[in-house]
Formats: C-alpha cells, structure tokens, sequence
C-alpha cells in the first residue's frame, strides 16, 4: 500500500521550473525569456524612478550653484568697472580743473587764423 500512496503522489518532472508551468491552467507557459522579463522588469520601474528623480535633483543643483558662481563674479566684474568709472571721472574733473577758466570762457583758439 505504501508503494502505492508513492506513485499516485509523484509528478512528471518538467524541462520548465514549476513556477513557470501551471498544472491547473490551460495557458501555454511562459518562455524563460517571457519569465525573466516578467520578474525583473516591474522590479526595475521604482528604481528607474528613484535613479531618474536623484538625477534630475543633482542637475538642478548644480545648475543653481553654476548660476550663483556666474553672478558672483558677475557683481564682482560690475563693482570693478564702477570704480574704474569713478577713476576716470576723478581725474577727469581735475583736469578740467587746472585748465585756467579764461580760456574756456574766451573758447577763440590761438592757431585758428580766422
């Protein structure tokens, strides 16, 4: 009897794992391409997510520190050519100043004839 009870409990072994082959259905089974694709690819769609949200949070980051950078020497470059103005506005006005003020109210030049 217990020879018996071990062949009625025994199954057909199968080129396909059992997880692949479903005894009670009537659908063909899956390739193990079709499984390995089955099993893997809804695995990868949070970590694509999470990759591609890391990625575009960097970028931005940098992008706003690029951005910061640029005006920094921006303001930098603004305050040296205010001075540079202030400069040449100074020396300027004390030009102006030593000239004797007769000739510029006079404004007849000495080496025109006429």
């Amino acid at each position: 009897m217990q020879r018996a009870l071990r062949v009625i409990t025994r199954r057909p072994k199968s080129f396909y794992s059992s997880t692949t082959i479903r005894w009670h259905s009537t659908e063909k089974p899956k390739s193990p391409h079709a499984q390995w694709y089955a099993d893997v690819l809804p695995a990868m769609v949070p970590i694509f997510l999470l990759g591609s949200a890391v990625y575009l949070g960097l970028q931005l980051a940098q992008t706003r520190l690029s951005h910061e950078k640029y005006m920094i020497e921006a303001r930098e470059r603004v305050e040296v050519l205010e001075a540079q103005i202030d400069a040449l506005q100074h020396s300027r006005g004390k030009a102006t100043e030593s000239i004797p003020s007769q000739k510029i109210a006079s404004g007849n030049s000495k080496w025109r004839p006429w």
